[in-house]
Parts: C-alpha cells; sequence; structure tokens
C-alpha cells in the first residue's frame, strides 16, 4: 500500500490546528532531506549485492493496481510467493509484510492561507491469509492484477480452464500515522479485506467484504477526519455457453464520519451484465445497474443506470476496458429527475518491455456529504512508467478533474471545484523481499466555495514482504 495522501470524495475535517510559528517548516524540511538521503543511502548500499545476484535473484513485484486492465512483466514476484520459510495454519499460508515511510507536507490540513508544514512517519505492519488456490493468484497477482479485487466477473470472460480453483483471502493490517509537530493529527487506520471466490462448474460465486477506518484529508472538501467505511458484496456469475455469460453483484457500502455537520450515508445497490465475447480478445456486456442512497433529513436518493461495456485485448501490448452509459435519478426531497452521462474508461499501451502508458477518464454521480447536495465527478488521468533496469522503474503521471456540486434541496446554490495534480517516482526493488520508492507530488485546486489550495509532498517508503 502507498502512503502518500489519497484522495477520497466521501469525507472532510475540521481545521482544528493553526498556523505553525516562522522558522519550523524550514526545520522539517532539513529533517526530510536526511530521511530522503538515508533512503537513498540504502539503495545505494544494497547496489552491490543487487550486482552480485541480479542474473538469477527473484525480483518484487510493484503494487498491485485496482485498473481491470493493468498488466506487469511476468518477471517480478510477489508476497504470495515462497519465501525462505513457509508459515502456515491449518489450510492457511500466511504471507506477513511491513511498509514504512515518512512525508513532508508542506499543507497537512489542505489550508487556503496559513499553510501547515509537518512530517508524518507511516508504519503500516499487515499479513496476508491465503486458502485454497495460492498458485493461481500468484499468476494474477504476477500480470498486476489485485488479488483483494477480484471477483467473478474478472473470470467469467474467460473461458473455465483459465479459472482459478476455491480461495480464500483475508488480508489486515492497522496503519500507524505519527506526526512531528501536530500530534493531535495521530492516529491508527484499521485496513482489512476478505475475498472468497468458489468456482463450482459453470458457476463462479464470490464474497467480499471491506473495512477501513482511517483519519485523511479530503481535498475536495478542504479538510481532515476520521472516514469509516464498510463495503459487502455478494457476487455471481454463470456461463450460458462458450460465447454468452451472465453475473450480477449486490452490493451494501455504508460510510460515516466523526466531524458534526457531516452527513453519512448507507448505499445498496446491484448490477447485472450479459457477456458476449466477440473473440477471445474481446468480450463486450450490457448492463443494467440500480442503487439507493440512504440519507438522513429526507435527502435518500434513488438511481437507474444503463450501460455498454467493452474489454479488449490485443496482445500484451494494447488492453482497453470502457463502459459509458447513461444515470437517471430520482429525489425523496421532490427535486426534479435527473439524466446524466456516466462512464469509466481505462487503457494501457506497451510499445517495449519496461514501458507502458496508462489513460483513464471517468464521470459518476455520488451523494455528498454536505446536507443538501450531491456531486459529480469527472476527470482523466495518464501514467508514463519506464523501466530503467530489472531493478529501478521512474514513474511519472498527471491529471485532472472536476466536481459539479448540485443543490438537491431549495435554497441550495450550484458551485464548481477544480483540481490537478502531478507525481513523480522512482521505485527501486532492493532485494528479494525488499523494495523502496521515493516520490514527489503535487495538488492544486480551485474552487469557488473556498480558497484555491496547493499541496506539496515528499517523502519515502520501504517494504518488506514474504
Amino acid at each position: 500500500m502507498e502512503i502518500y495522501k489519497r484522495t477520497n470524495s466521501h469525507g472532510v475535517a475540521s481545521h482544528a490546528v493553526k498556523a505553525i510559528a516562522n522558522g519550523r517548516a524550514d526545520g522539517a524540511s532539513r529533517r526530510i532531506g536526511l530521511g530522503i538521503a538515508i533512503a537513498f543511502g540504502f539503495v545505494a548500499a544494497a547496489l552491490p549485492t543487487i550486482a552480485q545476484t541480479q542474473a538469477n535473484a527473484e525480483t518484487n513485484a510493484s503494487p498491485a493496481t485496482n485498473s481491470p486492465v493493468a498488466k506487469a512483466d511476468s518477471s517480478s514476484d510477489d508476497s504470495l510467493g515462497k519465501g525462505p520459510f513457509e508459515m502456515r495454519a491449518g489450510p492457511f499460508k500466511f504471507h506477513p509484510r511491513v511498509t514504512a515511510g515518512m512525508i513532508y507536507d508542506d499543507n497537512i490540513l489542505l489550508n487556503g492561507t496559513g499553510k501547515e508544514a509537518d512530517e508524518e512517519w507511516v508504519i503500516h505492519p499487515a499479513i496476508q491469509a491465503v486458502a485454497g488456490d495460492d498458485a493461481a493468484l500468484i499468476d494474477y497477482r504476477d500480470n498486476k492484477y489485485d488479488i483483494l479485487g477480484l471477483n467473478p466477473g474478472t473470470f467469467i470472460v474467460q473461458q473455465p480452464d483459465a479459472w482459478p480453483g476455491k480461495f480464500l483471502v483475508i488480508d489486515y493490517g492497522p496503519q500507524f500515522q505519527l506526526f512531528d509537530k501536530y500530534t493531535a493529527n495521530n492516529h491508527v487506520d484499521q485496513l482489512g479485506t476478505l475475498n472468497l471466490i468458489w468456482p463450482v462448474g459453470k458457476l463462479i460465486l464470490g464474497l467480499k467484504q471491506d473495512y477501513n477506518l482511517s483519519k485523511t484529508e479530503i481535498v475536495e472538501f478542504d479538510q481532515r477526519t476520521t472516514v469509516e467505511t464498510i463495503n459487502t458484496a455478494l457476487s455471481a456469475a454463470y456461463q450460458l455457453s462458450e460465447a454468452t455469460s451472465i453475473e450480477s453483484n449486490f452490493r451494501r457500502i455504508g460510510i460515516g464520519y466523526d466531524q458534526a455537520g457531516l452527513t453519512g450515508y448507507t448505499e445498496y445497490n446491484t448490477e447485472d451484465w450479459f457477456n458476449y465475447q466477440v473473440s477471445e480478445e474481446m468480450p463486450v456486456s450490457l448492463g443494467v445497474l440500480a442503487g439507493e442512497d440512504v440519507v438522513t433529513k429526507h435527502q435518500s436518493q434513488t438511481y437507474e443506470q444503463l450501460r455498454a461495456r467493452a474489454r479488449y485485448n490485443y496482445t500484451e501490448k494494447l488492453v482497453f476496458d470502457a463502459s459509458v452509459g447513461a444515470e437517471l435519478r430520482q429525489y425523496q426531497s421532490k427535486s426534479t429527475d435527473t439524466l446524466n452521462p456516466v462512464f469509466t474508461v481505462a487503457g494501457e499501451y506497451r510499445p517495449a518491455v519496461r514501458t507502458s502508458l496508462r489513460l483513464s477518464g471517468f464521470r459518476q454521480l455520488y451523494a455528498s456529504i454536505f446536507n443538501g447536495y450531491n456531486y459529480t465527478a469527472t476527470g482523466a488521468a495518464l501514467e508514463v512508467r519506464q523501466g530503467i533496469t530489472e531493478r529501478f522503474t521512474a514513474a511519472v503521471s498527471g491529471g485532472y478533474y472536476n466536481l459539479e456540486f448540485i443543490g438537491v434541496v431549495p435554497n441550495t446554490t450550484d458551485y464548481t471545484g477544480e483540481y490537478h495534480f502531478a507525481r513523480a517516482s522512482l521505485d527501486a526493488k532492493i532485494l528479494r523481499h525488499l523494495s523502496g520508492q521515493i516520490f514527489y507530488q503535487y495538488l492544486g485546486t480551485k474552487s469557488q466555495s473556498v480558497n484555491s489550495i496547493v499541496d506539496n509532498q515528499t517523502g519515502f517508503q520501504l517494504t518488506l514482504s514474504y
């Protein structure tokens, strides 16, 4: 798990910490410079060992992405692979890991004025328990799939001989956020996932349970708060013939906040897809989605979506996934029904073995945490990754998204916000089980409701996994 700041469209927090005294930020900058020097020193010290073992060492895979089209070098290893020792208990194999690092953030509360800088140390020990088809999970992880996000729909568009066997993955770990000066922001996050896949003949069943309790900055709302998200999903997919299949997902998503004045909600939704295999490389789908957002103070909503989806795998160099459609939404507050386009698109092109370009875009509607508003998020991002050697990879990414806040009760005024971001990083596979990263990240915002915000982060992290 990467430890840089995460943007999230579901939470905000109070400005409890005031501006820091003059001169303290400069001291923090010097300390992070020392921290980065130590991190690079670690990498440099490992280079002789790397040079001696490069010909026959197995390498760690970089963190998995949630992109449905992401791929990876086939030579990569991961925490599911066999290590020098094996931890077992009954049917489970255990794979421990720990990520630790430091971030220097020059605007920890995303203030438009009176920016407050601090160093944040993040320590995230975790353990993954795997029962069942461990080898299939290694294969999917090597191909850059997020194994915690696998579901029956991932496999049903493939032929049954490519399906994995039954497996259960349980992943849990606390994440400690420790601030150097503003210790009121310290927090212990709780991150856990259970993912079960159960193929039976032509039927694949799935159960996924996520729990996330974290304190984080929400750039869209210029605040920081603790957010609790509980996500439950029941899924099933059935192959009707060699060329056709169906899949269904039923979800409950609960979102809550510890900040007075914010509104959590519970969403119940379902999506049903009919898939047709135009060719082995290109399944297309037609889907119907529907849901209800249960919100307090008579702000509950229902919606229906009709979508078309296509996945295209043109050799290993080009992969494309798109879902486009329209959403009709109704409001308990008696606001006029709305009809809006919705879409998600993602594509990856690999012109060379160590070079990849990823482009993604989205447009989606959400129930807002502020009383009386919904918001529509529209954006796009581009990432370029370049392998320098088998051990070092550089990446540069950037993007833009827009939020339209739309009043759904009387006496509210619509407004918009614009957000642009950029990131540069260098990843190192230091040893077989040890990887590292240094990065810089920029965020700029412009909103009709608050002052413009600029935030810069610099940091490093090390991950040890088995």
